[in-house]
């Protein structure tokens, strides 16, 4: 009994983790037209608030298996969630400078802490590592969906911003009572490297990117697609909430699914092809049905996430082995999800339609499904 109620505790602690490595990021964008004039800042400017830290969640990876490996996983992990508190505590000082650096704060401790989880979920949990990274792929999403409700705290967007550090900080203590801290296995001679040679490992590195990129891409674009037609920003605001609780509903059946399914190929095809179906409604039909494309692409990206963590849990046991796996995937990860919504943005602007920028999207996601078919379960990586 009192071993279930540890396991229980470290459960919740996890959970408690996870649910604090979106709203620093998805907190932004229902204020970015306030912090825009308020600051004075251009489109561009402002755009770089939500780039830097999705940009460090593909460079810091590395970084952190390695630190990681020297000083312990639950170690790190209890410094990641204090940077991210500390980074969103920053946003209460209104200079694009400081705007800047809690950016880059939380872009680290989101990455140094996501990079861990599955490690330490694995070490931990081991057979049901799945069962536990599908619960807090779900906690993430949750917490993404939260933060919609960001206006609503403070007349003051950077009160408003500044808020979500209660939590992470709370959050932080949860896990620095119950989490414990294992020293790191490694030594001078430790060796870190991405597994560079491996195809399977390619092959997860490109689904995590088709997973960041659907997300980061169509929650930057669905709003301006609609407003653009004359839709108000409550109108707008709708849509993001349907494609966050769609979101939510797919990371927690995939919880159910995760757990009985041996081969998951089904899942990842299946996920990747709603996604592919609900930009292509987008392309053609944008709005015959909106709401229907909603629910496409937020149960697409809700179930896409969990799935591409598991994946380095399915092909590796070794906790150093599973570290650099990691790695792997989220950083060439959200390198290449970083540019979806650039080059989204540039096929806007190059053909003077939405159209084209989701039909390139739904295709790469129809080569993603492709892809998805080469994945069998249970193979080494390195």
């Amino acid at each position: 009994m009192r071993r279930f109620g540890g396991t229980l505790l470290l459960m919740v602690a996890m959970v408690s983790v996870s649910v604090n490595l979106r709203p620093a990021i998805s907190s932004v964008p229902p204020l970015l037209d306030t912090i825009r004039d308020g600051l004075r800042l251009s489109h561009a400017a402002a755009g770089l608030i939500t780039t830097i830290p999705v940009l460090l969640m593909g460079i810091v990876p590395a970084f952190a298996a390695m630190v990681a490996a020297r000083q312990g996983s639950e170690r790190l992990v209890l410094a990641a969630l204090m940077l991210v508190g500390a980074g969103l505590v920053a946003r209460l000082i209104e200079m694009p400078s400081f705007l800047y650096l809690s950016s880059a704060l939380c872009g680290i401790g989101i990455a140094a802490a996501q990079t861990l989880l599955p490690e330490i979920a694995k070490r931990r949990f081991g057979d049901r590592a799945a069962l536990v990274m599908a619960i807090q792929a779900a906690a993430m999403t949750a917490g993404a969906g939260l933060a919609a409700v960001t206006p609503a705290l403070s007349p003051s967007w950077s009160v408003a911003l500044a808020w979500w550090a209660a939590p992470a900080f709370a959050g932080a203590l949860l896990w620095l009572a119950v989490a414990g801290f294992e020293k790191g296995e490694g030594g001078p001679g430790h060796r870190f490297g991405f597994p560079l040679r491996s195809r399977i490992a390619w092959r997860i590195t490109l689904f995590a990117a088709m997973s960041s990129a659907m997300f980061y891409t169509t929650l930057t674009w669905i709003p301006p697609t609609y407003a653009e037609a004359g839709w108000s920003s409550g109108d707008t605001g709708g849509l993001l909430l349907v494609l966050s609780v769609a979101g939510m509903v797919a990371s927690l059946a995939i919880t159910w699914f995760a757990r009985h399914a041996g081969d998951r190929r089904w899942l990842l095809v299946s996920s990747v092809a709603l996604g592919a179906a609900g930009c292509a409604g987008l392309a053609l039909w944008p709005f015959a049905a909106p709401w229907l494309w909603m629910v496409c692409v937020g149960l697409s990206t809700g179930a896409m996430f969990p799935l591409s963590l598991m994946l380095p849990v399915d092909y590796e046991d070794r906790p150093d082995a599973l570290r650099r796996l990691s790695a792997m995937s989220l950083t060439g990860g959200y390198v290449l999800a970083a540019t979806g919504p650039v080059l989204f943005g540039w096929l806007r602007e190059s053909t003077g339609s939405y159209a084209w920028a989701y039909i390139v999207l739904a295709a790469w996601a129809c080569a993603a499904c492709v892809m998805c078919i080469s994945f069998r379960p249970r193979s080494r990586v390195l």
